[in-house]
């Protein structure tokens, strides 16, 4: 065995022969997880339960294709036995080692194994989360619980481990932890890299992969702040004015991770069909698809919005020009608007036929700002007309919100504050996740219980450069500062929000 290579007395008794490797790879036990060159299996051994990772030969080609993608190759074991030994070294908690072993110097050919000892009377937090167990916590709970991952990823960073699946579910903690002293251990380190010093765009992508998997369950901006507080070792005004650009990046990567999986499920141009657990239902034939929300699409719904007749006999025309249509019906006891887009001519047409309906672009655009904690209208349904060049016509359902537009409302009590608030905030939301509004004048905005509600984002885009994204920006705060003139204190109030930025 070489220096590193070695086996506890613990599990000593599983081998027999002197090819380990072999030994290791028959070993019979529990799959967890199999990939084409890797698996982990679960195993028991003198009543005592052992997580084993077999690593065998992963190639050229494959090591050469993650080196095209820029990604570093996984070639073994030796990463997660070096993370966690070293975390050991620090104080961090995770499975004890009780063997490793690798054989071959050629990384294309390299077999290699790791056992570690399973974690007992522990839950990841993400389960923990899941199972609602968060809710019952004290305010003074919930941070202790925010503090512990933060000074662990502290620490993990500052000894130049970057873990790279840095998620909740990989964070366990102790079933009969009182909160009053909490216990944590951090798992799973096979794609980790250990480097003296870990760049500033490594540190983003571990962050943003714990405000993701953050995201669902309610992870709110004291909570974001709170957490950077604590891994800067700074205060609330030292982390806006020196780490602003770092949380800025961690939110964008953040959010992209959470919508990507959520944009492929709810795609109206794919053809492959939804998973089971899927909130959505699909339909895609020659002349039209859809994809919609199961618990609110229904036959009735369907055939008003295909048959334009029956759409305007039913429901309340709110505005009908050449370009598009909108009409307030009521169904089964709830009100919607349907949004429907129009090609008014061939010229029309051909500026449309390469880009993406403006419907769609709407589905996309509302669930992207959901998803950011910005209020807007429920997207029910999208529906498009598919002829010779493609999508056509289409059609946008969405939920009405009672409530009053912004404009009117501060006709009727002007309070500059609260509307310069309400505006700025919205634009800091919008900045997180790349995105413009396109046309923010103020009846587009709606007041709602209190709370503003965003709505008309057919023009609404994500620019992924930033000198484009501000300068969009900038167009639609002068948009916004100009349908404002009518009320002067609220124009002035808005503007000294966005003059301190």
């Amino acid at each position: 065995m070489g220096k590193k290579d070695f086996l506890e007395n613990d599990v000593k008794d599983l081998f027999s022969s002197d090819d380990l490797i072999l030994e290791a790879k028959n070993i019979e036990g529990e799959v967890y997880r199999q990939y084409a060159n890797r698996v982990t299996k679960k195993i028991q051994h003198k009543d005592l339960n052992y997580f084993l990772k077999f690593h065998g030969p992963v190639g050229w080609k494959e090591i050469i294709k993650n080196i095209v993608l820029f990604k570093l190759p996984i070639v073994g074991a030796k990463q997660e036995f070096l993370a966690l030994s070293r975390m050991q070294s620090l104080g961090i908690k995770g499975p004890k080692i009780k063997s490793y072993y690798s054989r071959g110097i050629n990384p294309s050919n390299r077999s290699s194994f790791l056992i570690t000892e399973e974690l007992k009377d522990t839950i990841s937090l993400e389960d923990f989360l899941l199972a609602g167990k968060h809710k019952d916590l004290s305010f003074l709970k919930k941070n202790k619980l925010i503090n512990a991952i933060a000074e662990i990823t502290r620490e993990l960073h500052k000894s130049g481990i970057n873990h790279r699946d840095l998620y909740l579910c990989h964070f366990h903690i102790d079933t009969h932890t009182d909160f009053d002293s909490i216990e944590l251990f951090l798992i799973d380190l096979h794609r980790a890299q250990i480097r003296n010093e870990v760049p500033e765009r490594w540190l983003v992508k571990d962050i943003g992969g714990l405000y993701h998997s953050a995201i669902q369950f309610g992870l709110t901006e004291r909570d974001c702040y709170r957490f950077l507080m604590i891994y800067f070792d700074c205060s609330l005004r030292e982390l806006f004015s020196n780490y602003q650009k770092f949380l800025q990046k961690t939110r964008k990567r953040a959010y992209s991770m959470y919508m990507k999986p959520f944009l492929t499920e709810i795609d109206i141009c794919s053809k492959a069909p939804l998973p089971d657990k899927s909130l959505y239902a699909k339909d895609y034939r020659k002349d039209h698809r859809w994809i919609a929300l199961k618990n609110k699409v229904s036959k009735d719904l369907l055939k008003l919005i295909k048959d334009e007749d029956a759409l305007l006999s039913q429901g309340e025309v709110i505005k009908n020009e050449e370009g598009h249509l909108i009409v307030k019906i009521g169904l089964s006891g709830t009100s919607y608007f349907v949004k429907k887009y129009r090609i008014k001519n061939l010229s029309h047409m051909a500026r449309r036929l390469f880009k993406k309906t403006r419907a769609r672009n709407s589905w996309e655009v509302l669930h992207w700002f959901r998803s950011a904690g910005i209020r807007t209208m429920q997207p029910i349904l999208i529906y498009e007309e598919l002829g010779l060049f493609g999508a056509l016509n289409s059609v946008l359902v969405t939920e009405e919100i009672e409530g009053k537009r912004l404009d009117h409302k501060i006709q009727d009590k002007e309070e500059p504050i609260k509307t310069a608030s309400f505006i700025y905030n919205f634009f800091k939301r919008i900045e997180w996740i790349g995105f413009n509004h396109g046309d923010a004048k103020s009846s587009n905005f709606f007041i709602s219980t209190d709370r503003l509600v965003v709505f008309d984002l057919d023009s609404s885009k994500r620019h992924y450069l930033k000198f484009l994204l501000a300068n969009r920006i900038d167009k639609d705060k002068k948009r916004i500062l100009r349908s404002l003139e009518d009320f002067p204190r609220s124009t002035e109030a808005l503007k000294l929000r966005f003059k301190r930025k």
